[in-house]
């Protein structure tokens, strides 16, 4: 463990939240001098400052030691999964017909952020819901219910040029591959999560992401790997904010 990568690790944090240094130490009751200290590496993190960390869902295992990803990932995760599962359409019992939410008549629909989606090597998301950022766009541009998308910021290069590091996606929530060959997709792997384009090779039995940009290597997914796959959604919309 060395207390110099607790510091740079430390202001990512900082970073992601989007606070100025002396908001952070006021939020997590330190002192400026204190958080000069552990961004420096003269001083470790004191036990109660990892507990408020922690409080705010950050893995303080990754805080010290690296290891693991920046947010306590179960939690994410799980909601992920069970959003997922709740907004791709409920069995009516009765009828075995899959139910439809009323139709929403608003001309604006706003979507929280809820995490960094990588676009690179496949990496766990950073949850960013605790930071309440929204963003708000015309009902027109969102087909169907807006409980089926999910709106993330853009963490690496791979898509670039057309996708760029800190855009904003939004992702419409889908569970079957075969509807998504050759389009961009948030596809999510025991090792983490990634957007790339989606080539289904139905012959080999294997997924293939694609990156737009020729400096990252594609990543094949197959059975033989071992690797469970599931498919977040579809890439629906972009934004790009100046």
């Amino acid at each position: 463990m060395k207390k110099s990568e607790i510091g740079v690790r430390l202001e990512r944090v900082i970073k992601t939240m989007k606070l100025k240094q002396y908001q952070f130490a006021e939020k997590f009751g330190i002192s400026s001098a204190s958080l000069t200290r552990y961004k420096s590496g003269d001083r470790l993190p004191d036990p109660e400052f990892l507990i408020a960390l922690s409080k705010e869902k950050i893995n303080t295992n990754w805080l010290l030691t690296g290891d693991g990803s920046m947010n306590i990932r179960p939690d994410f995760d799980g909601w992920m999964k069970e959003q997922l599962q709740k907004n791709l359409g409920k069995v009516n019992s009765k009828t075995g017909l899959i139910e439809t939410p009323a139709i929403d008549y608003t001309r604006t629909i706003t979507l929280p952020i809820l995490g960094e989606i990588s676009a690179g090597p496949r990496d766990h998301i950073y949850d960013l819901r605790n930071l309440g950022e929204n963003i708000e766009i015309p009902r027109s541009l969102i087909l169907g219910t807006p409980d089926k998308y999910m709106a993330f910021r853009v963490n690496g290069h791979s898509m670039e040029p057309n996708i760029m590091h800190e855009d904003l996606v939004i992702i419409k929530q889908e569970a079957i591959w075969e509807n998504i060959d050759q389009r961009v997709c948030a596809v999510r792997c025991d090792d983490g999560a990634t957007l790339k384009k989606v080539e289904l090779d139905p012959e080999h039995n294997r997924i293939v992401l694609i990156p737009f940009n020729s400096d990252y290597k594609v990543q094949i997914i197959d059975e033989d790997q071992g690797v469970d796959a599931f498919l977040i959604g579809v890439l629906s919309l972009q934004l790009r904010l100046f």
